[in-house]
């Protein structure tokens, strides 16, 4: 089982917030944590966190190996053509270390533009990831969807290798899980955000009822506070867990990455 972090680009030290990002990123390239992930959309609004997508840039600079992430785009409030480019930059300067998290949740006001229409919010995101992934891997982009259409659209850069990012869907219900399996035919990745074991076991059900997979098919991330990681370990691994991720609520200090790692 991996073991991953991911944390609030907030430093509570004084001096240079990239020079505390980069001090936490080699520490935690050293201590071989799998992946680094930026906080979601609705955790980024409602702490002091800088933007997400930018600390991983500061993070992608200092390392080599270690996987990026977001943990929770909600792309029902994004502008397709505008989210594509800026993860397909990251990813690019990265050098191919990118993958997606994905909210299909209603989007909170404070995500919102003022009269912005929240119909049928994944319906709205399924499209827009649609949208994002013809512009990474098309030359002359088209998709045509409800919410989105357009054709013969060019998009540079593109993902290291003009590929469709790895996209982990953040616990949605059976029902939400069964509509992107219509819509997708395929759930590559999930993930678990700060579920208690209980909890995480309802959503893994939920999974297991959508999609008929058992451990293996796909890929099973489960995201814990960090001070949790020494006693959700046995647990992840009992229930299939591929990777369990730390979150701490600012850039952890290389003590405490060493602690989380073992």
């Amino acid at each position: 089982m991996d073991i991953g972090i991911a944390c609030a680009f907030e430093s509570r030290q004084a001096g240079s917030l990239r020079e505390a990002i980069r001090a936490a990123a080699l520490a935690a390239e050293d201590e071989g944590f799998a992946s680094w992930w930026g906080l979601g959309d609705r955790e980024v609004a409602q702490t002091a966190s800088h933007d997400a997508t930018l600390g991983l840039y500061c993070v992608a600079r200092a390392t080599r190996r270690i996987r990026l992430g977001l943990a929770g785009d909600v792309l029902a409030a994004r502008a397709a053509a505008v989210r594509a480019k800026q993860l397909a930059s990251l990813d690019w300067f990265a050098g191919g270390r990118l993958e997606l998290g994905v909210d299909l949740d209603a989007p909170s006001a404070d995500l919102l533009e003022p009269g912005a229409d929240v119909a049928d919010p994944v319906g709205r995101s399924l499209d827009r990831l649609a949208a994002m992934e013809a512009l990474w891997t098309q030359r002359r982009a088209a998709v045509s969807s409800p919410t989105v259409s357009f054709s013969g659209a060019i998009a540079n850069p593109k993902p290291v290798g003009e590929r469709r990012l790895t996209v982990h869907l953040r616990h949605p219900g059976a029902l939400v899980l069964r509509r992107v399996l219509e819509t997708r035919g395929r759930i590559e990745a999930w993930a678990a955000w700060r579920l208690d074991p209980a909890a995480l076991d309802a959503a893994l059900a939920e999974l297991r009822d959508a999609s008929g997979a058992e451990p293996g098919p796909v890929r099973r991330t489960w995201f814990v506070d960090a001070h949790l990681v020494p006693t959700s370990r046995a647990v992840a691994a009992d229930v299939g867990i591929d990777e369990l991720v730390a979150v701490f609520d600012r850039i952890p200090e290389p003590a405490a990455l060493a602690e989380v790692a073992g």
